[in-house]
Parts: structure tokens; C-alpha cells; sequence
């Protein structure tokens, strides 16, 4: 997603010629690792989530293009960019959301793109207190869009890979705040962010319910699942693992995408509710149903 970023650094930020290099000073971040988050837990209980394949871009699909995705390449899902500091989307509103899910009965992954590194935007306070300022944020601009709170509705965070090298400890800190903020609203907290970032994230036992890992292996859309990719390890394995496979190639009649493939809970339509179909978060199922969740669900690439 980073071009989608760079795009919104130059329409809406000042970048600058800032030195993007990492200073983890304790002494001027405001961390709070060992807050406890006495948010109560989403509900666990309902269907299997399947594999399925989506796409991401930064301007709104119309109708049309969503149907050549749909009929042509099977695509069920695509990522909305609701807002951030910097958001490099454009064109997403909930009518558009709306007529996209009439036509095609697609799911969505609402995309928050808030603070990053220095080289990527102007907005780059990654801290735990603008953490929780912005997941306060994007669950507001989540009602916007029709997606009410403690409906069991994701939002994913996107940490660029480039923000998490330049600093994991501030990186970690805007994380560990972003998602307090989020599951405190009523919302599901995804991150979307690189292998490394991901890795850091889980073992620094941020209470995130879902992984969207950023590892371009591929080039147009494949035959691959989530548990195909083999960077992150056994981490988020238990229905909260997606995998963007390969970034920015073109679509005839669409034009560039990125490829995904996913199996977490997506949002339903504006207005809709995964409460009757949600997921467990992190919670081990029997071998059998654990199999039975990719072999029953959703289109399997070509």
C-alpha cells in the first residue's frame, strides 16, 4: 500500500527532507505496555470464516469494475479506506460501499492509515496516546460509513513496513494505543503491516484480533491461502491471517489492484452485523472443524 501512502503524503502532508532515522528515547515517548485493557470480550461463538480472495486500491471501484473482479477472477472482498492522517484513498463513501455490496455481495476490510515514519508522511507522531486518538477516530468515521459499533466488525490499522523499521518501539507503542482505543469503541482490531512488523506485534502480545501480513510473492492473482505464507510462522494461524500477495499489477477493465487472500472475519455491508457470524478470536477449534473452514468457504483463486 505504500504508493497509495506516498500519494497521500504529497496531496496532503509535508514531508520534508526529515532524517527517517530511529530514535527510541524513552524518555520522550509516551508508551504504556503494561496498561491492562479491561475491555470485555467480543463475542466467540458462530460459523466458520472461509478463504477468500479480495483486493485493495486506493481510489473506490465503481460498480462495473467490481463485477469484472467478481464474474472474472472471484474476488468476494476488498479493503475501504476510511480515513488517517495518512490516507492516500479517495472516492470511498458509504453509498459506494453500498452499491458495490448490491452488486456483487462482496465483504469488506476498512482501512485506517494513520501515523507513519517520517520519509512516508508528515504525520508521524507514533505514540501510545495518539495511538488511542486515532482508534478513537477511526471508529467514528466507522459509524460514518454504516459500520455501527459491537456489531463484531474489524478495522485494519496499516503500519508500513518503513514506519515499523524506522522505529518498533514507537511503532509498538502507537499500536499497543491504536488498538485499546479500537476494542474499547466495540470494534474488531486488525493491523495490516510487513512480516517483520507482524512478527514484532504478536510477540509483543498486542491484543490483536487478526493479521494482514504485506509479502509480495506473486505477480496478478493466484492460487494461494493465507497458511501459504510461511514468514510469520505459526503466529495467527486460527481463522485471523490474511496475506497481500502481489501489489499493483493491471486488471483488464479494471486497472492496477493489489491480491489478497484472507481467512478472518471481513465487515458485512454498511449497516449489516457479524454478531451472528463471527469468529473466535484466537481460540483453538478441533483439527477437523479447523479443516472443514478452508475446504467449505469461499473461491480459491484460479
Amino acid at each position: 500500500m505504500l504508493r497509495w501512502l506516498l500519494l497521500g503524503s504529497i496531496v496532503g502532508s509535508s514531508v520534508g527532507c526529515m532524517d527517517d532515522t530511529a530514535v527510541d528515547d524513552p524518555d520522550t515517548d509516551d508508551t504504556e505496555l503494561d496498561e491492562p485493557d479491561d475491555t470485555p470480550p467480543l463475542p466467540e461463538l458462530g460459523r466458520r470464516v472461509t478463504v477468500q480472495r479480495g483486493v485493495d486500491r486506493a481510489g473506490q471501484f465503481s460498480v462495473h469494475e467490481a463485477r469484472i473482479l467478481d464474474h472474472d477472477h472471484g474476488v468476494k472482498w476488498t479493503g475501504v479506506y476510511i480515513g488517517g492522517a495518512c490516507n492516500g484513498g479517495f472516492g470511498w463513501t458509504k453509498a459506494g460501499v453500498e452499491a458495490i455490496h448490491h452488486a456483487t455481495g462482496w465483504r469488506f476490510m476498512p482501512i485506517w492509515v494513520g501515523q507513519q515514519s517520517p520519509s512516508i508522511c508528515g504525520a508521524h507522531s507514533l505514540t501510545y496516546t495518539r495511538g488511542k486518538l486515532d482508534g478513537a477516530a477511526a471508529a467514528h468515521r466507522m459509524h460514518a460509513f454504516g459500520w455501527g459499533a459491537h456489531k463484531d466488525i474489524p478495522i485494519a490499522l496499516d503500519v508500513e513496513g518503513g514506519t515499523y523499521e524506522f522505529s518498533p518501539h514507537r511503532s509498538t507503542a502507537y499500536v499497543h494505543g491504536w488498538i485499546h482505543a479500537v476494542h474499547a469503541a466495540g470494534y474488531r482490531a486488525y493491523v495490516y503491516s510487513s512480516p517483520f512488523g507482524i512478527k514484532h506485534f504478536h510477540d509483543a502480545k498486542l491484543k490483536l484480533d487478526g493479521a494482514w501480513v504485506a509479502s509480495w510473492h506473486f505477480n496478478g492473482f493466484h492460487a494461494v491461502r493465507p497458511s501459504g505464507l510461511h514468514e510469520i510462522g505459526n503466529r495467527y494461524t486460527r481463522h485471523n491471517r490474511a496475506w497481500q500477495y502481489s501489489g499493483d499489477f493491471p486488471v483488464s477493465g479494471v486497472g492496477g489492484v493489489d491480491a489478497n487472500t484472507s481467512d478472518l472475519l471481513l465487515a458485512p455491508a454498511p449497516g449489516g452485523t457479524n454478531i451472528a457470524t463471527v469468529a473466535p478470536r484466537d481460540v483453538a477449534d478441533d483439527e477437523d472443524e479447523l479443516e472443514d473452514a478452508v475446504d467449505d468457504g469461499g473461491v480459491l483463486d484460479d
